[in-house]
């Protein structure tokens, strides 16, 4: 496999190790914000499930076939009803979208060829890969996985 492809693939299998290791905490802390203003972790988990759906069904067909990508929903708007779901539902319904919805992601990628990892694609005004795209997304997910390990170790500090 194309290191480009492996690279992505890993992250998303980290990812769902972690998500499997996170919905063991105590729902106190999952539902605690990580800071004044701030999300809280199963806040932060269920904000991946819509974004997951939304690559899944409006980015990776389009970016596959060279097809104009559908508008994008407006990310306050898709990140406020996705915490208040994350508030509202169970913790385990809350993990279980998440996780089912990141393997569909990661069975998708899996079965895309070599090939079209590194074929440029217009997105808007800019110019880049597939490759480029879902790192772009990685990156997010690691800026939330350190957040979210960071408001883990203050609690095993205390």
């Amino acid at each position: 496999m194309q290191r480009e492809k492996s690279e992505i693939i890993e992250h998303h299998q980290n990812f769902l190790l972690f998500l499997q290791r996170m919905k063991t905490l105590d729902e106190c802390l999952l539902r605690k914000p990580i800071g004044e203003r701030k999300w809280s972790i199963i806040e932060i988990v269920g904000h991946f499930y819509p974004w997951d759906e939304f690559v899944l069904q409006h980015r990776i067909p389009y970016l596959l076939a060279g097809k104009s990508l559908p508008k994008a929903p407006s990310a306050e708007d898709f990140n406020i009803h996705s915490s208040f779901i994350a508030r509202t539902e169970t913790i385990e319904k809350t993990f279980e979208k998440c996780i089912r919805i990141r393997e569909d992601l990661l069975n998708q990628l899996n079965q895309i060829p070599e090939e079209k990892w590194l074929i440029k694609l217009q997105i808007k005004d800019s110019t880049l890969t597939l490759y480029e795209y879902l790192k772009g997304l990685m990156e997010h997910d690691i800026h939330h996985i350190n957040q979210m390990k960071f408001t883990l170790n203050k609690v095993d500090e205390e």
